[in-house]
């Protein structure tokens, strides 16, 4: 598997991957992602939450694949390898509240509103 420029994998193989990608961190699919979505808008209260987006779900994967990380931890990883936007501590607590919410079921299918 590669990275970046230097991806190797096939066709198929990068579309088996993105899918199972997604069923992981956005288990009650494409509603669940949109109210995670909207509850980063909500908390960062911005419109447009791109990046933070971005951070929140590399994040959230993460954390997933490796339980015994802490939030603090995986922000850190996470905030060395993406750099398109440069997270100040209230964008990290707001990434870290909607991802404790995510956790607690209260973001996506189990806990829709």
């Amino acid at each position: 598997m590669g990275r970046g420029w230097f991806d190797f994998r096939s066709a198929p193989q990068k579309e088996r991957d993105y899918r199972e990608f997604t069923e992981r961190v956005f288990e009650g699919g494409l509603p669940h992602k949109r109210q995670v979505r909207e509850r980063l808008e909500q908390v960062l209260k911005q419109k447009d939450v791109t990046y933070e987006f971005v951070y929140y779900t590399a994040l959230k994967d993460l954390l997933i694949r490796k339980p015994k990380m802490t939030a603090d931890e995986g922000m850190a990883q996470v905030c060395g390898e993406i750099r398109v936007l440069k997270l100040d501590a209230a964008k990290k607590e707001a990434l870290k509240q909607v991802l404790a919410e995510d956790f607690a079921g209260k973001l996506g299918s189990a806990g829709e509103q």
